[in-house]
């Protein structure tokens, strides 16, 4: 399949190679080495994959060099659909090909493990649980229904101990700090099927500023509530919902139980963690009209 992509991209003009990865962490070395020697990097998977492959080629200290392509491939491909890819491989790379590369701003995540970038969103609470329990093998061999079961099983059975959330407005820059259950920063408006209405319809990747959407205690029943009002386009109804836009944001432990975190559907650890935006940090390929 890949090689059949390369030979599309070779009769357009341009001189691909495919290169295998042979494990996790192995698409952002290649990126890294890639950056400054081609013109654009074509990451052939998933949110995940594509979350590698960011991570080689985020660049603050100047203008980012190679530009990012996506394959989808994967179980979920948010951030393709957002970018209105066909979930034709083919056509996804002929769309890229013919169109144009444009800078944008991305997410930041500073957390114990170092710095991770995120182009789609970060989270804390019952997204990073789902993420950390739900392997790579499952997504692969039950595509997006893995998730919902995940999901479910988690609703009915997992125990979502508050924590704190501190963040800033933007733009008046106050800071502003809220016990919940639940975080998640979203740069995309929809992250398809049954996740579709849990972000606001009006994120985007141009944003320089999050999208975040608090939860308040108690989950048994700010969750529910969440995707239900979510899916009948009610969230404003929500009294246990709150949207806000932020230039950066906080997590951070009460002491109780142990609260994951994930950024692009990637388990990041526990918390504490902190995300900011970073302007014009990422080349991307655009579609043609």
């Amino acid at each position: 399949m890949v090689h059949r992509l390369a030979e599309v991209l070779n009769v357009e003009g341009h001189a691909a190679e495919v290169l295998a990865t042979r494990g996790t962490g192995a698409a952002t070395e290649l990126a890294r080495k890639m950056v400054n020697t081609v013109d654009a990097i074509f990451a052939c998977g998933g949110d995940g994959t594509v979350h590698e492959v960011v991570q080689g080629l985020v660049c603050e200290t100047r203008e980012p060099a190679a530009a990012l392509g996506i394959v989808p491939l994967g179980s979920a491909n948010a951030f393709a659909r957002h970018l209105g890819l066909s979930l034709d491989p083919a056509i996804a790379v002929l769309q890229q090909a013919r169109g144009q590369a444009c800078l944008l701003p991305v997410g930041k995540v500073r957390h114990s493990g170092g710095i991770r970038y995120f182009a789609v969103m970060a989270g804390a609470g019952p997204d990073g649980a789902l993420v950390q329990s739900l392997s790579s093998t499952h997504k692969s061999l039950m595509g997006r229904s893995a998730y919902y079961l995940h999901a479910a099983r988690l609703l009915l059975t997992y125990q979502f101990d508050p924590f704190e959330v501190e963040w800033s407005t933007a733009p008046a820059g106050t800071l502003s700090r809220r016990k919940t259950v639940s975080v998640m920063a979203a740069r995309i408006g929809n992250l398809g099927g049954l996740f579709s209405g849990l972000t606001s319809r009006h994120a985007s990747i141009y944003d320089s500023t999050l999208k975040l959407h608090i939860l308040s205690a108690p989950a048994w029943l700010s969750l529910p509530l969440w995707f239900v009002t979510g899916w009948l386009y009610l969230a404003r109804l929500n009294p246990f919902s709150h949207c806000v836009e932020a230039s950066w944001f906080a997590c951070r432990s009460l002491g109780r139980g142990a609260c994951h975190a994930q950024v692009d559907g990637e388990w990041l650890g526990e918390l504490p963690f902190e995300a900011s935006v970073v302007p014009n940090a990422l080349r991307i390929l655009l579609p043609a009209k």
